[in-house]
């Protein structure tokens, strides 16, 4: 067997199981694509069957939604907050919002604005819903397209922000001290 042998085996054997699951990931969409195609209709019948009712009802609706939104907005700000908090810690350690002495006067504030901020998109969202003859309207199809892609959108943004920079690696502890040569072992330089 030559040095390159292994290496080339292994290569082969990689190649083919990556066929293989290409060969797999091929066939389960095409397996998959004619039931999500037929199952576009039933949901959309589904979609607005709730919908009609729920316009039909939607002084009942408008607090639960307004509510909804309320926690999903502090939920979605906080995460994105703690995000934001750690892509600084990160990247800059000495900044005074990172600084531990400061964690509470920012903790405090930072909850302050994703209340106000939450309760403002419940706000807002309870206003919306006020007439049911001004639905659907411009103003809530993009605000909720933009709470749709917000998160994802984030999501992407801090994976970036975790990945681009890595700090430099120095270790903590000191390396050891050389050893000193045995007893009755004489120098020999």
């Amino acid at each position: 067997m030559s040095a390159g042998q292994p290496y080339s085996y292994v290569v082969a054997i990689l190649r083919r199981d990556r066929g293989a699951n290409a060969a797999k990931r091929r066939a389960s969409a095409r397996d998959w694509t004619i039931p999500i195609v037929g199952a576009i209709t039933p949901v959309g019948l589904i979609v607005v069957n709730v919908a009609a009712f729920i316009v039909k009802h939607l002084a009942e609706f408008r607090w639960t939604i307004a509510i909804l939104a309320f926690v999903s907005g502090v939920m979605l700000n906080s995460w994105a907050g703690l995000n934001i908090y750690r892509v600084i810690q990160r990247r800059r350690p000495d900044h005074p919002l990172v600084n531990e002495r400061n964690q509470e006067v920012v903790l405090v504030a930072g909850m302050a604005l994703i209340v106000v901020a939450a309760f403002l998109t419940a706000l807002f969202c309870y206003l919306g819903l006020s007439n049911a003859n001004e639905l659907p309207n411009g103003l809530t199809f993009v605000t909720g397209i933009l709470a749709f892609l917000v998160p994802i959108l984030l999501q992407a943004a801090f994976r970036g922000a975790y990945r681009r920079k890595r700090p430099d690696f120095t270790p903590s502890t000191p390396s050891p001290p050389p050893v000193p040569p045995a007893p009755g072992v004489a120098n020999r330089t």
